[in-house]
């Protein structure tokens, strides 16, 4: 395992094969569909889950979000700056490995205290895959390219939660909550090996937001003191907070509200919520991440005007999905199914331009550090999402009755209006730190 004085850096690119990078990519993807599939698939289980273990709402809030987050966000910095130092591809394997493992206990639990346990341990394996998989990436594929093949990380993460909802609500209505997680975590097992077993550890190379590598073997104190001292990389991680609060209050949630407004069973719930929420997220993605990439190798303030952007737009779309009565139809079709599709096609696209400018501002000893500073930060909005949805839907029960989760989930969605000033003055700090190193630039060439 070499560490990362062992492998130097480049500013060219690496010399792999297209064919090498569609299937690391590919297996990466992979890897994302089980990390937010084994995180969300608790989501459709949900209603089956407190029936039989006796949980109320706010319980299964804290088990969903803040159990998760709480060790997520602790173990995600040690784990980026070892895969910073060390070979990305062995932690993330390991992450991998770790996080299936603790889903399948998940579905042995036989107690609440258990269960968050188990919660708590997806937490902490999977905050070693996703950051690693980004710096991964960012030395398999050109600058020009990056938002697009890091959507795939985003995509991974739609069509893992699509997997769980569809997969779960049908699972757990054949076979009960505890087979579906059984099922679920040992694929991740096999994708582990295999990712151990075929992936090559590639060079790291600079970018040109990034100056020049100063923390290679740093600590992790120094690292993050580097990090947040920039005012774009601040930025940058507090209106990500803000739109992945709102994010997994809706991925948790929805399933849930579905059933209880529209009185779906659990498959049909999963079957729905892939057609009008993760379906639509995938193509709005990728899509959008092809305009990031193309307006961004003009000008990188893109990527923050991009993220800015979707979390404003899919505000209302939202809100109209949420509160609509359902009985507004066009034959048997929801009019409200409409505006969930539209708030899904747009408000992904924050995604791949944030993670993108993420790996364009880090030094490249630092990108899995901060790809997991940034993600760590927005995992305490996740974390209070899905409880600030489930403690707003206990106090609105008694005048909304099974409506009140509309009116809460209403409420966490405006959250992002708060990060689109934000992402703005991320679009304005770029514009002037590059502004400033041009000048350097100059002074430094006469």
């Amino acid at each position: 395992m070499a560490t990362l004085q062992q492998a130097s850096t480049v500013t060219g690119a690496n010399k792999f094969s297209r064919l090498s990078v569609f299937y690391v990519l590919f297996l990466l993807f992979l890897v994302a569909v089980m990390n937010v599939c084994d995180r969300t698939i608790v989501a459709v289980l949900a209603e089956d889950i407190s029936r039989d273990l006796r949980l109320n709402d706010r319980e299964m809030g804290l088990m969903m979000g803040l159990a998760f987050s709480i060790t997520y966000f602790a173990a995600g910095i040690p784990l980026a700056r070892l895969a910073d130092k060390r070979s990305r591809r062995v932690v993330v394997a390991g992450a991998l490995a770790f996080w299936s493992l603790m889903t399948l206990l998940a579905g042995v639990a036989q107690n609440y205290l258990q269960l968050l346990l188990t919660r708590m341990g997806v937490g902490i394996g999977e905050a070693g895959g996703s950051p690693p998989s980004h710096s991964l990436i960012t030395d398999y594929v050109d600058p020009g390219f990056r938002a697009r093949a890091l959507s795939i990380i985003g995509i991974g993460a739609v069509v893992g939660m699509g997997l769980g909802t569809l997969y779960g609500g049908w699972a757990a209505q054949a076979h009960g909550w505890r087979w579906t997680l059984l099922s679920v975590g040992l694929p991740g097992l096999i994708l582990a090996a295999l990712f151990l077993a075929t992936v090559r550890e590639p060079m790291r190379r600079v970018d040109s937001l990034a100056p020049e590598d100063e923390l290679a073997g740093a600590s992790i104190g120094r690292v993050l003191s580097w990090l947040f001292r920039d005012r774009r990389f601040v930025l940058l991680a507090c209106g990500a907070s803000l739109v992945s609060m709102v994010g997994l209050g809706k991925a948790f949630w929805e399933p849930t509200f579905l059933r209880r407004v529209y009185d779906m069973s659990a498959a049909q719930a999963g079957g729905w919520y892939f057609l009008i929420s993760p379906l639509p997220g995938i193509l709005g993605s990728y899509g959008l991440s092809l305009l990031t990439d193309r307006l961004a190798r003009q000008n990188k303030r893109w990527y923050a005007r991009i993220a800015g952007l979707s979390a404003l737009v899919s505000v209302p779309f939202s809100i109209a999905f949420y509160l609509l009565p359902a009985t507004w139809r066009v034959g048997e079709f929801p009019v409200a199914f409409l505006f969930s599709i539209g708030a899904s096609l747009v408000g992904g696209a924050w995604v791949p331009a944030i993670s993108a400018l993420a790996q364009s501002i880090a030094p490249p000893s630092a990108r899995a550090v901060a790809a997991a500073s940034w993600s760590m930060v927005a995992s305490l909005g996740t974390g209070v999402g899905p409880l600030l949805v489930g403690d707003l839907n206990m106090r609105l029960q008694a005048a909304e009755g099974d409506g009140a989760i509309g009116y809460s989930l209403a409420v966490v969605a405006a959250l992002s209006l708060i990060a689109f000033p934000l992402f703005m003055a991320l679009s304005h700090a770029i514009a002037k730190r590059s502004g400033h190193r041009a000048g350097e630039d100059a002074v430094a060439s006469t």
